[in-house]
């Protein structure tokens, strides 16, 4: 977000640039200066308005998305409503298949107010949402006039954060800082800015934050060609991550409460989950340090459903 900006060609412009907040009060007896990037101020509600606009952008430059286009994606939820934001803006139809088992009131609702269609399906004994990337993958194969996004292989997920959210971090930090902690998510916010930050300074630490339930990086499932793997494996094999912190859904939800009513933070449970990785490190490092985190989405997300979910 361009913050001289007195008027904006669409919503699109407003993505991006979002200062870091340090927090007052959580932590603070750490003796450490714990600083959020509070991701959910894009226009969307999340960091995933960075990778959806990128991969979208690259698509049409390549001459893979053209007008009239439909795009379709497998996703649980924040990529799901910025593809949906995306599209509305430039014009495309949009298709989120969202596991049953994840498709909660809210997530469904901000998709569809974008105007999205989404169409929950059965995981039926798939692992993960590989039945909803399968259908992804037929309708591309099948209809010429089918863009399937492909967060967890595309590259462009990866490469906005490590130029984008990674640069922001480093200018507004003046290049000092200890540690970034990030859930592994889909993996490119992790692996991007870990990639940035070890470039800049080797001796910074990156912690993976990830959920009990779901432990993709220190417990990877198999992968399945063209459906899986990815961002995941490539992440695997960086060697970037210094550390793994695991956290179950009470832990992350308990601080998202209190960065609400302690910070004025109205964020997700994700960003719970990274700030408890965040104090957790403040804790360990001791005294004097600086630990960058980012708050990954917006609290309204999860009203229907409080779960530490990838």
């Amino acid at each position: 977000m361009n913050r001289n900006l007195k008027i904006a060609d669409s919503m699109l412009e407003l993505i991006g640039e979002i200062p870091l907040v340090r927090l007052n009060r959580i932590g603070k007896h750490t003796g450490c200066e714990i600083l959020v990037k509070p991701e959910f101020l894009n226009p969307s509600g999340s960091m995933k308005d960075r990778v959806a606009l990128r991969m979208v952008e690259e698509a049409e430059a390549a001459g893979r998305l053209t007008p009239g286009a439909r795009m379709v994606e497998s996703t649980t939820g924040n990529t799901g409503a910025a593809l949906a934001f995306v599209a509305a803006v430039k014009g495309y139809d949009f298709t989120a298949f969202v596991p049953a088992d994840v498709a909660d009131g809210g997530r469904l609702a901000i998709m569809q107010a974008f105007g999205a269609d989404v169409t929950p399906f059965a995981i039926d004994g798939e692992l993960g949402d590989l039945a909803g990337r399968k259908r992804c993958q037929e309708l591309e194969a099948g209809e010429g006039n089918v863009w399937w996004a492909r967060q967890f292989s595309n590259p462009h997920n990866v490469a906005v954060h490590q130029q984008a959210t990674a640069r922001e971090i480093i200018e507004k930090t003046d290049g000092r800082l200890d540690a970034f902690a990030a859930s592994v998510g889909s993996g490119g916010n992790l692996l991007g800015v870990g990639k940035a930050l070890k470039e800049h300074d080797p001796n910074i630490r990156i912690i993976g934050v990830e959920p009990a339930s779901w432990r993709a990086l220190s417990s990877p499932p198999p992968v399945v060609q063209g459906l899986s793997g990815g961002t995941m494996v490539e992440l695997q094999a960086s060697g970037i991550v210094d550390d793994i912190i695991t956290l179950d859904d009470a832990t992350a939800i308990h601080m998202a409460h209190r960065l609400a009513r302690e910070e004025g933070m109205f964020c997700g449970i994700s960003s719970g989950a990274n700030v408890a990785a965040a104090l957790s490190v403040a804790e360990r490092l001791g005294p004097g340090k600086r630990i960058v985190t980012c708050l990954c989405d917006s609290r309204d997300r999860y009203f229907f459903n409080e779960a530490y979910v990838t």
